[in-house]
């Protein structure tokens, strides 16, 4: 039978169904390509990369490589970092105790057979995850078997055979877009009997593993992760009934249990005095790439564990008054949500300054300290640490104070056993606490480090004098109440030197003729030194000497927008005076059990009633709301020229000081060149970069992220090098050297940039990083810990200097983050943070401030150019080390951090002279208003696509603010290693080839042809159709 024809389409109808979808297929290719190149262009190229950017050579016979890698063969350098992550990583574990009676506890006997107990032995912790994102490169089994030991090959299999039932929950997922606190520990009953039979006769080594990473702080309510019952109630730093489980059967069947604790937060261990054979507890944070080599060298004896704690281990995490107020906890208006809220009630007791000083309160029987015992609250103190040998010291002396405000602290110590180890030697003041502190409400901890050094290896008998530097800028106190600045105040100073807080503590109560409890160190008062301060005016308090910065700026309240008296009335901050009375209390309620996504104690969101008044301070954003004194029409009178002619060229201010240039209209006469639509483009594309500006021949500075290694960011967050140990093992080392090595070895990778760490890596050399990172261990469930250092600010600052010196050396700035108050992840992006004046500034900014005001210099070199001669000169120039920093999330008060005058201008730039680049966090728009960013002293938005942020080039005043920001922009660039290659007259070009307009190409390219094609077919069918008629 014949098949029917089928009837073809009319030319009217072949035209009407063809020319939509042709019209479609056109308009997607032109927003595909307007779209991709307008708004995604720096994603994209992270993704698929670009070709090598070119640009001209200097003249023959001038140097302009203004920074070289020592360390030149990629393996080379390799290796260098691998050695130096894994010592370091070891120095910075902390061996909490070790009961060596009878030949057990740590170190391992050589040649051992270990049965690696627990889920997590086959998956440890690199670090943590997000924009610190770590990875491990060496497993346990490999990491002990290469030093000589066995291990239960029967168990080891069972755990990596079941790693997909029995694996702990990833934490914070995607940046906080979930969560998963589950620890899945495998039972007892679960090992099958040949592992449990191999063990007979090894030393069986428990390890405990909690993760954590941007975006969530870790769970403190376990009833969405467990279906147990009786674990439904704990939270995520204390071990599980099926991991007690498992102990409690090592207990039972073994004599010498080793417990590994590989948290980079402070776990709680009070159980371990219940089990009577376990005989050693070592914290193992994470020690980057090669943690498993560094925990063998450790349980070995190849290294001998010399960290101290950088935070409080209490018996109860709970029990410190930060953790009454942080997490998830709204604040209503009117049954209406304004914003997440957190309030730090506890002013300047935070970690040990709370332990510690509550402490000495009860000792001397003052303050209403309550029946507080130190013994049943604290298991180890700020500071502490064991060795595998011991040590003595001795001959502690004290300077007299320099003209600088120097004192000299000097300790003789001894190794008296018989392991070659090292020791740390802390220095803690106590300042008095007067009649004007409790009537102005300034708090003063009965102990605050004011100085660190630590020993080199000493063998045993041999001894090391040690001098730490002290200066009397530690000293001082904020009184934002009365003076409304920086006081110090006439009467004695005491400093001791000893090996943790609480042992600290004890030789001031010595000192002063009063009880000890004797725990942690044996109380010595002729290890403290007395410095009196005398001071006739004002009675007795200096409110002079520190009311003017090092710049000539009035220090004075910035953050009285910080604290609202109906949250909490300045007096009803926790104080020394009424330690019971003002012991924080949570905000608001759980009365309508509204289900926390945020793994909330007892699973619900905390609602706290606000009034309008914060509501609307909250709701506010934009221009108006910077806190910018500066009017709109004193702004536009100053908006400046652009699109100018001339042949200044950036490399002209090379090495220069900001303000001489400024003075000179020089940074002025160079924007002049650029066109005013670059000021959008450059300050709202600074993701991962800062781009070119032809005009005044700027190079395009490539940004990394990556605190425990450079990764790109963006999306993919791919590593570019090893992971290095994280914040908190390197500051648990107590060595600045291990930060100053971190930063070099940092510097070392960003001028290697030769792509063999990455796929898809940007071309050319690395210029910004971003970090470190230095919040504060406010509680110990902070999700990003493990990024920071430590509970004291001292400390961080301290140790973040060695890091931002150390790539600076290498021509990398390093944005240090997070400006500031960003210690929480739960609701971190624009939660209100409400703190008074004293703490915001003794405890926070400490750690910035040091980096900044202390005004660490490097030495650069300059090729200056001799117009008349056409000849360049080489010098060499001093510029500040620290000349960038990321602002956070959060809000000071009611205002975005990143959109705050009083923080970046007032304080930063003002009162510290920070001239660098301020950098938002990453921008996903919304409250981080870009117009509000520049007029309160930010420079750069964190993004790489299109966000809800505009910014109005054509305004005036906008031209105005972006000008100063991109100043700031081009004085860091200039002084960094971008401008390797670059000398006067060397034209820098726009940005290379992305790969991805390949598949933009080839998309037009193909949808041409379709288009071409139909209207050819539609053409043909009309004049066939009509032809046929």
């Amino acid at each position: 039978m014949e098949k029917k024809k089928r009837k073809k389409l009319s030319a009217k109808a072949f035209t009407a169904v063809l020319t939509p979808l042709l019209a479609v297929l056109l308009v997607f290719s032109v927003v595909l390509s307007v779209v991709t190149t307008s708004s995604f262009d720096l994603v994209l190229r992270d993704i698929f990369g670009e070709t090598e950017l070119k640009t001209g050579g200097a003249p023959e016979g001038v140097d302009a490589e203004y920074y070289t890698r020592d360390i030149t063969d990629s393996d080379e350098l390799q290796a260098a970092e691998q050695a130096y992550t894994r010592k370091a990583g070891a120095e910075g574990f902390v061996l909490l105790y070790n009961n060596t009676e009878n030949g057990k506890g740590l170190p391992v006997a050589a040649g051992s057979k270990l049965s690696l107990f627990s889920a997590s032995s086959v998956d440890l912790l690199a670090g943590g995850t997000g924009s610190g994102v770590s990875t491990i490169s060496s497993d346990m089994r490999t990491a002990l078997t290469e030093q000589g030991f066995s291990v239960n090959e029967s168990l080891w299999k069972f755990y990596s055979d079941n790693h997909g039932t029995y694996t702990r929950g990833g934490g914070a997922i995607m940046y906080g877009g979930a969560e998963d606190w589950s620890i899945n520990e495998a039972p007892i009953s679960a090992i099958p009997q040949e592992a449990k039979d191999e063990a007979v006769g090894t030393t069986p080594v428990f390890f405990i593993a909690r993760t954590g990473g941007e975006g969530r702080d870790l769970g403190r309510y376990m009833g969405d992760w467990t279906d147990i019952e009786e674990d439904k109630d704990k939270h995520y730093l204390e071990p599980d009934s099926v991991e007690l489980g498992v102990i409690q059967y090592l207990n039972d069947n073994f004599d010498n249990v080793i417990i590994v604790v590989n948290t980079n937060n402070a776990f709680e261990l009070g159980w371990v005095k219940d089990y009577e054979n376990i005989t050693a507890v070592l914290w193992a944070p994470g020690a980057g790439g090669d943690t498993c080599r560094s925990i063998a060298d450790v349980l070995s004896g190849n290294v001998n564990p010399s960290g101290h704690l950088v935070d409080t281990f209490a018996y109860d995490a709970f029990s410190s008054p930060a953790m009454q107020n942080m997490g998830d906890m709204m604040l209503v208006n009117n049954g209406q949500d304004v914003e997440a809220g957190v309030f730090y009630d506890e002013g300047i007791y935070v970690g040990y300054k709370y332990y510690e000083t509550r402490y000495f309160d009860k000792m001397l029987q003052q303050g209403n300290a309550g029946d507080y015992d130190y013994s049943q609250v604290v298991q180890y103190p700020f500071g502490y640490g064991l060795s595998y040998t011991t040590f003595e010291w001795s001959d502690f002396t004290m300077s007299d104070m320099d003209a600088n405000g120097d004192i000299q602290i000097q300790v003789t110590v001894t190794n008296t056993g018989d392991v070659t180890g090292r020791d740390v030697v802390q220095v803690y003041l106590n300042a008095p606490y007067t009649e004007y502190d409790r009537t102005n409400h300034i708090e003063k901890s009965s102990v605050s480090l004011v100085g660190f050094e630590k020993t080199d290896d000493l063998e045993p008998g041999a001894s090391e004098t040690v001098t730490i530097t002290v200066n009397q800028k530690d000293f001082i106190s904020y009184d934002d109440v009365n003076a409304k600045t920086y006081i110090l105040e006439a009467g004695d100073y005491l400093l001791t030197a000893a090996p943790n807080a609480h042992a600290a503590n004890n030789n001031f109560l010595a000192y002063a003729g009063h009880e000890t409890d004797g725990l942690f160190g044996q109380p010595d008062a002729d290890f403290v030194g007395k410095w009196t301060y005398t001071y006739l005016d004002n009675n007795g308090v200096d409110n002079q000497t520190y009311s003017v910065s090092l710049t000539g700026v009035t220090v004075t309240n910035q953050f009285d927008h910080a604290s609202y008296d109906e949250l909490t009335p300045r007096d009803q901050y926790l104080t020394r005076q009424d330690w019971v009375g003002t012991f924080p209390t949570t905000h608001g309620n759980q009365d309508s059990q509204r289900k926390s996504q945020y793994s909330e104690k007892n699973g619900y969101t905390w609602e706290v009633e606000v009034s309008d008044t914060i509501r609307d301070a909250i709701k506010a954003k934009g221009a108006s709301a910077s806190l910018n004194p500066m009017t709109e029409e004193e702004a536009a009178s100053m908006a400046g020229v652009y699109g100018q002619d001339g042949d200044l060229e950036l490399i002209d201010f090379r090495g220069r000081d900001f303000d001489e240039v400024e003075a000179e209209g020089g940074w002025d006469a160079l924007i002049n060149q650029m066109e005013v639509t670059e000021l959008e483009t450059i300050i709202r594309n600074g993701g991962y970069q800062t781009l070119m500006s032809v005009n005044m021949g700027k190079p395009r500075a490539i940004d990394y992220d990556g605190p425990s290694g450079l990764n790109e960011g963006g999306i993919t967050h791919e590593p570019y090098s090893i992971t290095y140990p994280c914040a908190t093992n390197l500051a648990a080392s107590w060595d600045r050297e291990n930060s100053y090595l971190h930063g070099y070895y940092v510097g070392e990778d960003a001028l290697a940039a030769d792509g063999n760490w990455g796929d898809h890596t940007y071309i050319g050399i690395i210029s910004g990083w971003y970090a470190p990172a230095m919040n504060i261990h406010r509680t110990p469930f902070a999700g990003r810990n493990f990024e920071y250092y430590s509970e004291d600010g001292f400390m961080s600052g301290e140790l973040a200097l060695q890091a931002a010196t150390a790539c600076a050396e290498k021509g990398v700035y390093a944005y240090i983050k997070h400006f500031a108050l960003n210690d929480q992840e739960d609701h971190r992006s624009h939660v209100a943070t409400f703190a008074n004046e004293q703490a915001i500034r003794e405890i926070y900014l400490k750690p910035f401030q040091t980096c900044i005001e202390e005004r660490p210099m490097t030495t650069i070199m300059v090729q200056q150019y001799d117009e008349a001669t056409d000849s360049f000169t080489q010098t060499e120039a001093e510029i500040p080390a620290v000349m960038a920093v990321m602002s956070s999330f959060n809000r000071v008060g009611c205002t975005w951090s990143g959109g705050d005058y009083n923080l970046l201008t007032g304080v930063l730039r003002n009162e510290w002279g920070f001239d660098g680049t301020i950098i938002t966090d990453y921008d996903g728009g919304g409250v981080m208003d870009t117009e509000q960013c520049i007029r309160a002293g930010g420079d750069l938005k964190l993004t790489g696509f299109e966000v809800d942020a505009p910014m109005d080039p054509t305004n005036p005043a906008t031209q105005y603010f972006a000008r100063q920001a991109i100043k700031h922009i081009l004085y860091t660039t200039v002084n960094s290693n971008a401008m390797n290659g670059i000398v006067h007259g060397v034209a820098v070009e726009a940005l290379p080839f992305a790969n991805y307009y390949i598949i933009l190409i080839v998309e037009n390219v193909v949808a041409a042809a379709l288009i071409i094609w139909g209207v050819v077919a539609i053409v043909r069918r009309w004049k066939k159709e009509k032809k046929a008629a």
